[in-house]
């Protein structure tokens, strides 16, 4: 099991209540699996379940967004980050 320091990560805005609660199910999904026994994962949502993917196969291709596209301008928008850091 790896642990990612939420202090690294950098948010465009404050954590709402949904954010809390998304993280605390991710959370007691991961100690779950921990203690299964289940390691090299991380846990995942989709189709409304909690799921748990093999971090070779995250890491087996690179996902990317183009920062042109529909979904980077609605992220912009909602976040209300600058179009570019300098």
């Amino acid at each position: 099991m790896r642990y990612f320091d939420p202090s690294y990560e950098i948010r465009s805005c404050r954590a709402n209540c949904g954010d809390a609660i998304l993280f605390d199910l991710f959370s007691r999904n991961a100690v779950h699996a921990a203690m299964a026994g289940r390691t090299g994962l991380v846990i995942g949502f989709l189709h409304e379940r909690f799921i748990h993917v093999p971090i070779e196969l995250l890491a087996s291709h690179t996902k990317r967004l183009n920062p042109t596209s529909g979904w980077w301008r609605s992220v912009l928008a909602a976040t209300g980050q600058p179009e570019r850091f300098e």
